[in-house]
């Protein structure tokens, strides 16, 4: 049995105001992506709940006036789900005009972040609540994680005694447990249990994430910034997103190479079970008597002509050697009844062993040539490709090889967000995009949001944008969600 408290009456509409807490953590679902989002007073003037009722779509569009909030409630929202101690999420928190914000998971899962003051100095309330229990609690404010590391840091104190001489004091701390995990350490956990991973990439092009490195670390950008190189703004915020363009590809190469590797690995495990099913099937006494029947050796041509035409396919991004089935095929095709039995009988097993190589890495081969036909269609007079031995390449139409600084902005920008997309989908992520029109020709916004959406169809991955732009709001209007004050 839990212990009830009193909580604030302006929790939220999905928290009831008594809650229960209890030290045990509840295992997290699969289903981690952003259900809700509510936020009062922002600005001191704004209460939204996201949508008004229901559950955000996939592809969900913030639409509302300039000003109202749009961009500042998704970067408050990305705060609110990372968990990196380095990269200044409750600062931005605390920092930020609101006084209550709310992240409903799918999972049932609410994510909680109040700005209170606290003996005048503001602090930041975070707790974690899952179906009325709560998970975790973190007091945080500058320079100190906790109350625990307060009490911490002020062990003892000075008293005068009745001879009037200073002594120090221990303070008398009742020690209880508590009836729930809090602290700095005790929260971080609890939210890297239950959240997705986050993706923000803000109206400056800058891609966000605590999985993400951060470009300015590389120690070309240094060089950049310290000797001979342009220090104009402009040439730095430039290279940075070159750097983190070429960093997003190399990282979902290797990643691509992992996959393959596994697909490799798992087609060898279905070979050996090929083979054993051979070995039973010679020491099957009936096996020899068995012919092969026209209709048999038809279907094992169909089999080899579909075998050739998937390793040429899976040849492209060296999946596969290109294998030819042609004297296969004549062997089979053969005038002699007993050459035919004989030529099928020892084909049927080499036939299937191919077929479950190449089974173990078609999932692969689907993703990657989605990902490089889709970025293909945005791409004009140049290419992308993949090859397991060089990893992603860009080519102009002349087979020029292209560097991330030969590219548009808006080129750069579709790269670096599908690559992280396509390495996203390990593990529950949410992609949070600020203005995706910036940067985008009227095409492109066209195509945006459906791109992403098939690229991704059947992961557990999720899309929010906040945008102005006609084009996405009349081709998705009901994905939009408008922004109404309920204050």
């Amino acid at each position: 049995m839990g212990i009830k408290v009193n909580w604030p009456r302006n929790l939220g509409a999905n928290v009831a105001d008594e809650i229960k807490i209890g030290s045990e953590l509840l295992a997290p679902t699969e289903q981690q992506l952003i259900s809700a989002i509510r936020v009062e007073k922002l600005f001191g003037l704004y209460t939204y709940r996201l949508p008004r009722e229901g559950v955000l779509p996939n592809g969900a569009i913030l639409y509302g006036d300039n000003g109202v909030g749009k961009s500042t409630i998704l970067r408050l929202a990305f705060h609110l789900l990372s968990a990196a101690g380095n990269r200044g999420h409750r600062g931005a928190l605390l920092e930020a005009p609101f006084e209550i914000l709310e992240v409903d998971l799918t999972s049932g899962v609410t994510l909680r972040a109040a700005r209170t003051e606290v003996g005048g100095r503001l602090t930041l309330d975070l707790s974690i609540v899952r179906l009325k229990t709560m998970l975790a609690r973190w007091i945080y404010f500058p320079g100190q994680e906790s109350s625990q590391r307060l009490r911490e840091s002020f062990p003892s104190f000075i008293q005068i005694d009745k001879r009037g001489k200073a002594v120090l004091v221990e303070p008398k701390v009742k020690k209880e447990p508590a009836p729930f995990p809090e602290g700095e350490d005790a929260y971080i956990s609890v939210l890297k249990q239950n959240a997705p991973t986050t993706f923000l990439l803000n109206a400056e092009r800058r891609l966000d994430s605590d999985s993400v490195p951060d470009p300015s670390d590389e120690m070309e950008l240094r060089r950049v910034l310290r000797y001979e190189e342009p220090k104009r703004l402009n040439d730095i915020v430039g290279r940075s997103r070159e750097i983190a363009l070429s960093q997003a590809l190399s990282t979902a190469g290797t990643w691509v190479r992992k996959k393959a590797l596994q697909g490799t690995n798992q087609g060898s495990m279905n070979v050996h079970s090929v083979y054993i099913d051979v070995v039973r099937h010679l020491v099957t006494p009936s096996a020899a008597n068995l012919g092969s029947e026209p209709a048999e050796i038809g279907a094992l041509v169909k089999q080899l002509s579909l075998i050739e035409s998937r390793t040429n396919e899976f040849a492209r991004y060296e999946l596969a050697t290109e294998l030819s089935t042609t004297e296969f095929k004549k062997a089979l095709q053969s005038r002699s009844p007993a050459q035919k039995t004989l030529a099928a009988e020892l084909l049927k097993p080499y036939i299937k062993s191919l077929e479950s190589r190449l089974d173990a890495v078609e999932p692969i081969y689907t993703l990657i040539d989605e990902f490089v036909r889709t970025i293909n269609g945005f791409l004009r007079d140049k290419s992308i490709s993949f090859k397991q031995s060089e990893g992603f390449a860009i080519r102009n139409r002349l087979d020029s090889p292209l560097k991330p600084a030969d590219l548009s902005s808006g080129e750069q920008q579709l790269l670096l967000l599908f690559s992280y997309v396509l390495t996203a989908r390990e593990m529950p992520s949410v992609f949070i995009i600020d203005e995706p029109e910036i940067s985008l020709n009227i095409k492109w916004q066209r195509q945006l949001i459906q791109s992403l959406l098939d690229i991704t169809n059947g992961a557990r991955i999720q899309f929010i944008f906040a945008s102005h732009s006609m084009e996405l709001l009349a081709q998705h209007r009901d994905r939009v969600v408008r922004l109404d004050d309920r204050g």
